[in-house]
């Protein structure tokens, strides 16, 4: 099978040929190229290199297109990132324009995005066109973006937008329509060159907020954009991906309509695999190791916890192989060297 066909296969529920393989590869794409995270953050050219560089080294079976994953939309919307051209950290929120508000406003915030105005949406787009270019007939091909929910954290800043939740939480009902309305005019664009759409939601993890807060203020407007997105586009499904005890988040995952959740060795698989089947669900699950254990090529680590997802998934087709984000001073040999032991796994 080819990529296209294993993950098509996975997504149907049908057995592959073997286990797809689904690592994070971000900034460990500028890595492979020898330039730093910052330097290919802002170049469409390289962004797209450090994809097919990636996809070239390592044959996984879905390819994500993406550096700093969580910082385009954030700068759109008017958070200031710092880049450091000769340092390989990724480059980071630094600002949050509406953190300095004594009550939130969130029509304070230009959610027009426009592709002229300095921000790097066009630049992904353009970064997604050339790896669908290169590879996007034999791999399925992901955008990446940061999810409506850590944008509005970005912009108004974590402890803050916590207490809003309890002092006006409709102000935060109203920021989070903005950031959703962004966020589905971006997934649409990036859609449009026939990519899928990760959305990635880090700050939406347990224990930073509860299950009542993640379905009060984060399940409707994924669902919003996911539902959107299947209805508009015949694109690679759209997947939420966030770290966390997804176990006690499965059934809003399922109400969400994503197609595909991250959950590691330490995950309640018994409970995740009851609420997909009560639901009839075409959630699929990508079992991840600790991909600090890989940069630091601990592999008795790895293994038990490869030996463990692969009990706990056997006799799941919707099921993949992955690990969190690599990175960037993850040596390549290591990356593939755990790519060997997934492949080995027995499930």
């Amino acid at each position: 099978m080819r990529a296209i066909e294993r993950m098509q296969a996975v997504f149907g529920g049908r057995t592959p040929d073997r286990t797809p393989f689904v690592p994070s590869i971000y900034e460990h794409g500028a890595a492979l190229l020898e330039r730093t995270p910052s330097v290919v953050a802002r170049d469409a050219a390289l962004m797209a290199e450090a994809a097919v560089a990636a996809y070239e080294t390592y044959s996984h079976d879905l390819v994500t297109v993406g550096i700093d994953v969580y910082n385009v939309e954030a700068e759109a919307l008017g958070c200031s990132v710092k880049y450091e051209d000769t340092s390989t950290a990724v480059p980071g929120v630094v600002s949050h324009p509406l953190a300095g508000q004594d009550s939130l406003d969130p029509d304070a915030i230009d959610v027009s995005g426009s592709a002229d105005s300095g921000n790097r949406l066009s630049l992904v787009a353009d970064a997604c066109d050339r790896v669908m270019t290169a590879i996007g007939n034999d791999v399925w091909v992901y955008a990446c973006m940061g999810g409506p929910f850590s944008q509005a954290v970005e912009l108004r800043g974590f402890e803050n937008l916590l207490m809003d939740m309890l002092t006006a939480p409709q102000q935060v009902h109203a920021l989070m329509r903005r950031t959703s309305e962004f966020s589905l005019r971006h997934a649409s664009n990036l859609s449009r060159c026939g990519v899928g759409i990760n959305i990635y939601e880090s700050w939406a993890t347990l224990p930073l907020i509860d299950p009542g807060i993640f379905e009060q203020f984060v399940v409707p407007y994924e669902r919003t954009i996911i539902e959107a997105l299947r209805a508009d586009f015949a694109t690679p499904p759209p997947a939420i991906i966030m770290g966390g005890n997804v176990s006690e988040l499965i059934r809003f995952f399922i109400q969400s309509g994503a197609s595909l959740i991250a959950a590691d060795y330490n995950a309640d698989f018994t409970h995740i695999r009851k609420a997909l089947e009560q639901h009839d669900s075409d959630i699929v699950v990508r079992g991840c190791a600790d991909p600090k254990m890989i940069e630091r090529a601990e592999w008795a680590g790895v293994q038990r916890a490869l030996s463990v997802l692969a009990e706990k998934s056997r006799g799941m087709a919707r099921f993949v192989w992955g690990c969190g984000c690599v990175s960037y001073s993850t040596s390549p040999a290591d990356v593939l060297h755990f790519r060997r032991m997934c492949m080995d796994q027995d499930r």
